[in-house]
């Protein structure tokens, strides 16, 4: 077997239509891969007997397996190698990865999943490694739960099988056929950052001391989830629109919105956006507004930077969720 001397791939940010925090629980979350912004991942091959060493550009790190990760970026990396070693897809020397990632960090847009699932496929293309969706759904899960404790599982299903997805934690995922036509989304930054596991464990803090309030939006979360898949394989946009504002207001209820991201939600519905919402695990981080043309997202974006997002920028839903940029 002719090895190539490098592989890169991709692989999508993700973005949680409905659901947040109640899929923890049990209940359903609608989740869409977005072509931008993505994470790339490069393995080369560098000769036999010299260390596996991870090149982290975004943060201007390196490591080399052997060694104990000096940065917190680096940790999850040191994971990713030692699975592909332990699962002999790859050897344990000759090897690098070159990781960049677009996706921002701490957001709610799978960050950690989408740079684990680039690294993944960049490796399995490398040593021409078959490997199907599930086992690297599984691969990044593993990853998952170094950085976040007890994932929900949902950045790791879009991301890895890099469609649309009613997700429920426990059950095989249900792939959504989608409209037919792009679904078009403008998302803002509000440059404030979280820690998942930390926002997921207060939350359930609150559910220990108000276990009926909490469970009652968890289950109105869900049926939002529910009722939100039907609309999406319609394409009925109205309808989709109106669910994710009211998922805002139930995560609202739940305390894991914030000032500024109150505050962009407002902007983007005032601009004429379909609907709006947080994502992610809430407290800062990013939100979604919901457009109906591509043309309609770039505006919401516009209005979202003039409402004091950090960033903002118009996306769609992707497919398919890796490309092999060259061998």
């Amino acid at each position: 077997m002719t090895r190539a001397p490098a592989f890169t791939a991709r692989a999508p940010s993700k973005l949680i239509l409905l659901g947040e925090h109640a899929v923890v629980y049990g209940h359903p979350a609608v989740a869409v891969p977005l072509g931008e912004p993505f994470a790339q991942a490069t393995a080369r091959l560098v000769g036999p007997g010299g260390p596996v060493g991870v090149e982290l550009q975004d943060f201007g790190l390196a490591w080399l397996r052997g060694s104990e990760p000096s940065a917190e970026e680096a940790r999850p990396f040191s994971r990713i190698v030692e699975i592909c070693v332990a699962s002999g897809m790859a050897p344990d020397n000759g090897w690098t990865l070159t990781v960049r990632s677009a996706v921002p960090i701490g957001c709610g847009l799978g960050s950690g999943a989408a740079v684990a699932a680039a690294s993944f496929k960049a490796v399995y293309g490398l040593f021409g490694a078959r490997r199907c969706d599930r086992e690297l759904c599984s691969s990044v899960y593993e990853v998952e739960k170094l950085l976040h404790g007890t994932p929900s599982g949902v950045d790791n299903t879009v991301i890895a099988y890099g469609r649309p997805v009613l997700f429920r934690k426990g059950e095989a995922p249900t792939f959504l056929s989608g409209p037919g036509a792009p679904l078009f989304l403008a998302v803002a930054d509000t440059g404030l950052r979280h820690k998942t596991a930390e926002v997921v464990a207060e939350v359930a803090r609150l559910r220990s001391q108000a276990a009926a309030l909490l469970d009652e939006a968890f289950r109105g979360i869900g049926a939002l989830a529910r009722e939100g898949a039907a609309a999406f394989e319609k394409g009925d946009l109205s309808a989709l629109g109106r669910l994710m504002n009211e998922d805002h207001r139930l995560l609202r209820g739940i305390g894991v919105s914030a000032p500024d991201l109150e505050r962009l939600v407002a902007a983007a519905r005032k601009a004429g956006a379909l609907g709006a919402k947080l994502c992610g695990a809430g407290r800062g981080g990013c939100m979604a507004a919901l457009a109906d043309s591509p043309e309609a997202s770039l505006r919401l974006a516009e209005a979202l930077l003039a409402a004091g997002a950090k960033h903002a920028f118009a996306s769609q839903v992707s497919s398919p969720a890796f490309q092999k940029v060259r061998p």
